[in-house]
């Protein structure tokens, strides 16, 4: 970043509402000090808050121009990449750059009691003691010779917290000049005692060898370039990674791993550590704020030369960057829905590499149409591992009509060949993952009577039973209460439960299966810290039987013992109206089965559902991405859906039903009308109420044949926002934009 010092005025981004950028005077003292990036202290209003400095500028055509109060670093807090990386998110996803600075930085970065580096004590001898001094002590201070017989023991020091003597006894030997007292940093890192374990020997397949020749000479090249690592599950993608980043590190340069779930994070710290030891970062958001200060310093400071973790690691302010991998690229976990910035991890993780001109690699069984589009145009180099380690076969998927099964009353939740295969394999002391993508007990309660489910007051969706307390739910805004007796429209006793969750599936299974080891995975089991990792780690030391839950079970884990895969309900999703329904229950049902037989043991798939005929689930069952690809891209294509248009989503919310009906309109009334771009709308959203805040959308589309880059559809959104806002009315109705959504809901 360039130094400033002959300048006398900078433009202040702010962390905070309102989110704007200020010009302020740089006084005589700091000028030869300020730097793009860098945090200062200034007044806004009658406060005095932290910002960071944008640019620098000309002399305004202001007068009493205040003036910054403090610099608090002397380099700047944003890496020169970052910087412009977060500039350019603000831009792309329309959003105020100060907004995604916050998101870059760790929390508490701007708050005025930030967070404190944490010191510990520890005690050391000062010279050699003899066993004499020690007995002669003994009779007249027997606490301090206790102390220094501790500290025989311990030649390098010990820490003060390990020694019970009260602190006068302490001091009393330091006034002898017999021991000393030293403070270390102590770094808040909760993977710090992550097993190492050595890797093993292995011989790269062929295919591997060849994906890394092609990412070895870009690499070489010092360039940017993007690599999709099409690979089915278990062929070895992430040892192409691991190789990749030795290539890297021989140059020099660091590391970027970006992991969709933060469930994934043990096994992939574990993996990463065997190869590179103490030098591998982990940033997620449930880390506390020590721990993530604590990361976020040491990876600026250089002692750590890669990061992992999932959307937010984006950020990590690594120096010289050489690569950036994208595991499970498809995942839309990867896309920031809400709170702004609505950012998308893997696109913005492109724009990385662009800007410090290195590789991306981006990985998965089941590539996003985006970026399989983008490969076979030649737009990204393409890689294929085809082939499974040791030429494992991949597994055999059935397919059950769970229809027949409810039809004949046998049950609602296992059919008798998922039910005699579990069986099989717990006889064999074989694992089993089972997954059912809906928490709770029943999906909704319906009155045999009346026909009346019970709805959430607040949002416009139907509330799930839990059987623990005996509650309804609504996992959209939180809302409980306790489950009826009786229907509360007509007063009918007959309340049915209706649909599956994953309560339900635990108690049929401790029903079937009393004496297995049966574990939950769901939001509602990992709530507390650490909970994902004890879980994921637990089952792969196989202290559990049987792991079952929603979809965080489904991706990258890697279980030795596991030779079955059980989907309870595969229509879960895909008729939702939305179009990418039925590519994420393509990828979730193919990265489920891609859990089953590795490491030498055959795998099977029993997927149920009420549609076998579906095309999705056929391609599902034979492995088949290309048929999958080609037919989803037909229905794609006609409409002008991502991968060949654009997509920019502007919803209003409003307590007022009729103000966020009448934003909306006015909205619309307002955009500029260019050939270019297609607006539908407005119109309801398909929930039409989300915590008692009624919704409408508005679709902005265009074609990327006429608008490859997608300016001309966003430069429309930014206009007629604009336009809107010079109206002033509705301030009411809040305005959320959303580019390149992942789904329309």
């Amino acid at each position: 970043m360039t130094s400033a010092d002959n300048n006398r005025w900078v433009n202040i981004i702010f962390p905070h509402p309102p989110y704007q950028t200020f010009t302020y005077k740089v006084p005589e003292k700091f000028r030869k000090q300020v730097k793009e990036g860098q945090k200062v202290l200034v007044p806004l209003g009658n406060r005095q808050v932290y910002g960071i400095i944008e640019d620098f500028t000309e002399k305004p055509g202001l007068k009493n121009i205040r003036e910054i109060i403090n610099i608090t670093d002397t380099e700047p807090i944003l890496t020169p990449d970052v910087f412009k990386l977060t500039k350019w998110i603000a831009s792309y996803y329309l959003t105020p750059w100060g907004m995604v600075v916050k998101t870059a930085l760790p929390p508490g970065t701007f708050k005025k009691n930030k967070v404190k580096i944490q010191y510990e004590q520890s005690i050391h001898l000062t010279r050699t003691i003899h066993t004499e001094e020690i007995y002669e002590l003994k009779e007249k201070a027997p606490a301090q010779a206790r102390v220094l017989e501790i500290l025989l023991e311990h030649k390098q020091g010990i820490k003060r917290k390990k020694i019970k003597e009260r602190i006068d006894v302490l001091n009393r030997l330091q006034q002898k000049g017999l021991i000393n007292f030293t403070e270390s940093e102590v770094i808040r890192d909760p993977y710090k005692n992550t097993p190492i374990i050595p890797p093993k020997s292995i011989t790269l397949t062929k295919e591997q060898i060849s994906a890394l020749m092609t990412i070895k000479d870009a690499v070489d090249k010092n360039q940017f370039h993007p690599i999709l690592l099409h690979g089915i599950t278990s062929s070895g993608k992430t040892q192409v990674y691991i190789e990749s980043i030795k290539r890297v590190f021989k140059r020099g340069d660091t590391a970027l791993i970006l992991i969709p779930e933060i469930s994934l994070t043990p096994q992939a710290v574990q993996r990463y550590k065997s190869h590179f030891g103490d030098q591998v970062a982990v940033l997620h958001s449930r880390m506390s704020t020590g721990e993530r200060y604590d990361t976020w310093r040491k990876i600026k400071d250089g002692t750590f030369k890669i990061t992992i973790g999932p959307r937010s690691a984006l950020f990590a302010p690594l120096d010289n960057l050489g690569i950036i991998i994208v595991d499970e690229e498809h995942d839309s976990s990867y896309k920031q829905k809400n709170p702004a910035p609505r950012y998308h991890a893997r696109d913005s993780a492109i724009v990385r590499a662009k800007i410090n001109n290195c590789v991306i690699i981006l990985g998965s069984a089941t590539p996003s149409l985006e970026s399989y589009h983008n490969a076979i145009k030649s737009k990204y180099s393409l890689c294929t591992l085809n082939q499974r380690i040791d030429d494992l076969p991949l597994p055999k998927v059935t397919l059950i009509d769970h229809k027949e099964t409810i039809i004949k009353k046998e049950t609602r939740v296992f059919c008798p060949v998922l039910k005699e295969n579990i069986l099989l394999r717990l006889e064999n002391r074989a694992q089993i993952i089972l997954l059912q993508n809906r928490r709770g007990y029943s999906t909704f309660l319906r009155c045999s009577s009346c026909g009346n489910i019970e709805s959430c007051p607040n949002c416009d969706i139907s509330l799930t039973y839990h059987q623990k307390n005996h509650l309804l739910m609504c996992h959209t805004c939180g809302f409980q209460k306790k489950a009826p007796d009786s229907c509360p429209a007509c007063g009918g006793t007959i309340i049915s439960y209706r649909g599956i969750g994953t309560q339900r599936v635990e108690e049929e299974l401790k029903r079937l299966f009393p004496d297995s080891k049966i574990t939950r995975m769901d939001q509602d089991t990992t709530r507390r810290k650490g909970t994902h990792d004890k879980i994921i780690t637990d089952f792969e030391n196989k202290k559990s039987d049987i792991l079952f839950g929603t979809q965080m079970i489904a991706k990258g884990h890697d279980f030795p013992g596991v030779n079955l895969v059980g989907i309870i309900s595969a229509d879960t999703g895909l008729y939702f109206p939305d179009f990418r329904s039925g590519e994420k229950t393509f990828q979730l049902l193919t990265q489920a089965a891609g859990r089953a037989g590795r490491k030498g043991m055959p795998g099977e798939v029993i997927i149920q559902t009420m549609n076998p005929e579906h095309p999705v689930l056929q391609f599902a069952v034979d492995h088949d991405y290309e048929k999958f690809f080609k037919y989803e891209s037909r229905q794609r294509r006609e409409l002008q859906y991502p991968p060949w248009g654009r997509i920019i989503i502007v919803r209003f919310r409003s307590r007022i039903n009729d103000d966020a009906a009448k934003a909306a309109q006015l909205f619309y009334q307002n955009i500029t009308k260019n050939k270019s771009v297609i607006t539908l709308g407005p119109a309801v959203c398909p929930i039409s109420r989300i915590k008692n805040y009624y919704r409408y959308q508005i679709m902005f589309r265009s074609s990327k044949a006429k608008d490859p880059s997608g300016r001309i559809l966003r430069d429309s959104v930014r206009k007629t926002m604009k336009h809107y806002l010079e109206k002033r009315k509705f301030p009411n109705v809040k305005i959320a934009i959303d580019v390149d959504p992942v789904d329309v809901m």
